[in-house]
């Protein structure tokens, strides 16, 4: 239906209205009048204007982060009426006292219990079909609380409370009855808060227990307290780890005045790094078990030192720079001085703070915490973690339907108070959870690499999420702001894991790669890109892994291509290199990727295998075998590359494989048939060096050795003659022994270096050598992008991002 503009206004009107009052389209489905009273579902009819509310652009967060703000009215006590009805029966033998309807969708995680024993609630939940997994999502998932000691279920029983909506008659369940386990608690609490128990709570009053804008006192951020805590934390650090100095010889006595002047003391022949790498329960019977005291030198400047330290042994512990901390405090602490500790930490305690004050943390049963973190009052170790002293007699009695499509509603029926206080929301809701794992896999191939904070600096992700919580603020939301329990970067590294595990069983790395490939291999041979990954075993027995990627496309410019260059990348993948050919474009001025390759080796074995399994794949896309001039006529001219020798002569003993049965002369050398050359002698006919890799690997040499050296160094690039190329020679081996160990590099070890820098000694011909480019840029240009990657990403995500 087309709106007029005056109902167009009305509309915006109207939507402004419920925006202010912290409501949404969707509540206007949801009347409390009828709802919280009535056990059956409503069916209101909707005009077509209503509809098109939906439609406007809207700031409103996801119908999913709505739901999770949802808190729910007081249970509504049945009327004495309905009550001579019959309608607070559960069964024949079970009745409540209360009830309270919640509308579809919505996210109950603190469910309101009786307030006193004896007393029962009952929720109604209307529920939908998860659209994910699309089965339906029990609202117990999402609760908070720690459920155990069931007692079972029975199947098949009638319950009063959920009724079919074609007849009006009670519905067939399966009940599933279980109680609250309660918390665990610091072993240094209060009686106060030990005996705290509550009935009613919602999200909004929970965060106010971990939000970080939550008052406090002065005190929480003073310069004393920061101190204070510095000092005991350094102390219980000390008292954990001691002296730590392991020995095989026991420790002598010797007269600690005589032997360690202070006036003699140097802090430089002293300090060193406390290095401590076992804890007091695993530590060695030949450990160093000295106390710990502290002196001062005669600079009036404070250190500690074990007692066994002296002249004569000095690898016992000894700390300088002590000057941020409480030196009295920690000097009572060292010296056991009862009185002026208890001075020191009453002073604190009066504050707000320190080991005396009361603790307050607890966790449900579920975590693996054993201790707060903290220190129990009184004591130099953390509080211990343990079970509420009274059990919690909460129980929740869960009304299923049989048949979830016919009725799509849930009766939970909650007795008695909890014993304790509500937990920390540490469970994400399910609902939450697929949110959280659509707007990752909205991130497609970046999830392979994504982190906890790297997906906060993902702007893909980033916008889902301002999406769906509905977010106009300037500064970006964080994940605590979709839910607390996602404050928990450890929670949600593990279920980045699950999701990454889904939608990558294989992993991320070679078995990963190779399942991609089975996956390119069912789509049209024009959308290929990932054509093999493969493991060959080179001689020596090893294993050499290949992953090759290009286009078809890829593979038609690789191959008109005359001139190309090629370059390793080191930096991008973890664990691998990445390879890449590229060739110049001049009619669009721009260099282009003819082939992208992921290796573990660098040797020239594995460079042949890597050069036949490209030009093969090249091969079988356009139809056409590859060709070089100097051995077919036509092909390619030149190829520009680094120093690096595995490389050349991978790529030479290619060309050794291509001529291998081609009995004609070489055009350059005609006494030479080309199936007789060796790889030095074929890349002496078309390799060429980098000009800018020779250069940044010359220049640490520059203050090594004389101008004159350095500079004849740099002349053997050149494409003209040298007057005298045997002197120039002379100089660079008179030159100094790195500068003779250069030059028998160029020489002998890497054969190819000489020709590929010095035209005269090359077989390349004059044109070809202007032509062909005299540095790598192109390949430098493709792998520009690894800053704004990310280094040391993982394979499928190094292939996934070409």
């Amino acid at each position: 239906m087309d709106l007029s503009e005056h109902q167009r206004l009305a509309v915006q009107h109207a939507q402004s209205i419920l925006s202010d009052a912290g409501l949404s389209v969707s509540d206007l489905d949801y009347s409390p009048t009828t709802s919280t009273r009535s056990l059956t579902p409503t069916t209101l009819n909707t005009s077509p204007a209503a509809l098109s509310v939906a439609l406007l652009p809207s700031t409103e967060p996801s119908q999913i982060v709505q739901a999770s703000n949802y808190i729910p009215l007081p249970a509504c006590q049945f009327t004495a009426d309905e009550i001579s009805q019959n309608a607070h029966h559960v069964n024949r033998q079970t009745t409540v006292d209360a009830i309270v309807e919640h509308p579809l969708g919505a996210i109950m995680e603190y469910p309101e219990t009786g307030s006193v024993m004896g007393q029962a609630i009952v929720h109604i939940f209307s529920i939908s079909a998860n659209y994910i997994t699309h089965e339906f999502d029990i609202p117990k998932a999402s609760f908070q609380y720690l459920f155990g000691d069931g007692h079972g279920g029975w199947e098949n029983i009638l319950c009063h409370l959920l009724r079919d909506s074609t007849d009006g008659k009670p519905v067939k369940c399966n009940r599933i009855s279980m109680f609250c386990k309660g918390l665990k608690a610091c072993s240094s609490n209060t009686d106060t808060f030990i005996n705290a128990t509550h009935s009613y709570t919602h999200q909004a009053h929970i965060s106010e227990l971990i939000t970080l804008t939550r008052a406090f006192s002065p005190a929480d951020d003073s310069a004393e307290h920061e101190v204070f805590t510095k000092t005991f934390a350094f102390f219980c650090g000390l008292k954990v780890h001691d002296c730590s100095f392991r020995t095989s010889t026991e420790f002598t006595d010797f007269n600690f005045e005589s032997d360690l002047d202070d006036s003699n003391i140097d802090p430089n022949d002293y300090e060193r790094a406390l290095v401590t790498p076992t804890a007091v329960s695993s530590r060695s019977p030949m450990s160093c078990s000295g106390n710990l005291i502290m002196r001062t030198d005669k600079y009036n400047q404070r250190f500690i030192q074990c007692e066994h330290c002296s002249h004569a042994d000095r690898a016992h512990l000894i700390l300088w720079n002590l000057q941020e901390f409480n030196i009295n405090y920690l000097q009572a602490l060292l010296a056991h001085d009862i009185a002026a500790i208890v001075i020191h930490e009453e002073c604190a305690e009066h504050c707000g703070y320190g080991p005396l004050v009361p603790c307050d943390f607890v966790a449900l049963p579920v975590e693996h915490k054993q201790t707060c973190g903290g220190n129990s009052a009184g004591m130099l170790e953390c509080g211990r973690l343990l079970k509420w002293e009274h059990d919690c007699q909460s129980k929740f009695d869960i009304f299923v339907p049989v048949n979830l499509v016919a009725v799509p509603r849930i009766a939970i029926v909650c007795c008695n108070p909890h014993s304790h206080p509500p937990s920390a929301p540490i469970k994400t809701p399910p609902p939450l959870v697929d949110l959280f794992r659509s707007l990752l896999m909205n991130m497609d191939w970046e999830l392979a690499d994504a982190t906890p904070g790297h997906i906060l600096c993902n702007s893909g992700f980033m916008r889902g999420l301002r999406t769906a919580l509905g977010w106009t603020l300037d500064h970006s939301p964080t994940l605590a702001n979709l839910h607390p329990s996602l404050a928990n970067l450890d929670h949600v590294h593990r279920l980045m894991y699950k999701f990454h595990h889904d939608k990558y069983p294989m992993g991320t790395s070679f078995q990963g790669a190779k399942l991609l490939v089975d996956k390119e291999n069912e789509l049209p041979h024009h959308a290929c890109y990932v054509w093999c990954a493969e493991t060959h075993t080179l001689p020596g027995g090893v294993d050499f892994h290949l992953i090759v990627c290009m286009s078809p496309l890829m593979s038609h410019h690789l191959l008109l291509a005359c001139r190309v260059s090629i370059d390793t990348s080191f930096k991008h993948l973890h664990g691998w290199q990445e390879f890449e050919i590229e060739a110049w474009d001049n009619n669009h001025m721009r260099s282009l990727t003819g082939a992208r390759a992921f290796i573990n080796l660098q040797s020239a074995q594995a460079h042949l295998v890597l050069f036949c399994r490209i030009f093969s794949i090249t091969s079988e896309d356009t139809g056409t075998p590859v060709s070089f001039k100097h051995i077919h006529g036509s092909g390619y001219e030149s190829v520009v590359a680094d120093a690096h020798m595995g490389q050349g002569l991978g790529l030479g003993m290619f060309c050794s494989e291509l001529s291998k049965n081609i009995k004609t002369p070489c055009i350059y050398e005609p006494h030479h048939k080309l199936c007789d050359l060796t790889p030095y002698n074929h890349l002496r006919r078309f390799y060429r060096l980098c000009i800018v890799h020779f250069k940044r690997n010359l220049w640490p040499l520059q203050s090594q050795v004389s101008k004159e050296v350095y500079n004849a160094m740099l002349s053997l690039s050149s494409s003209d003659a040298h007057p005298n190329f045997q002197r120039m020679l002379s100089v660079i081996r008179g030159g100094s022994q790195k500068a003779e160990a250069w030059l028998k590099d160029k020489l002998q070890t890497n054969k190819f270096t000489l020709p590929t820098l010095y035209h005269p000694v090359s077989f390349i011909p004059e044109d070809i050598w202007c032509a062909c480019q005299t540095t790598t840029n192109g390949n430098e240009q493709a792998h520009r992008n690894i800053n704004h990657d990310g280094m040391h990403l993982t394979l499928l995500g190094g292939i996934m991002r070409g």
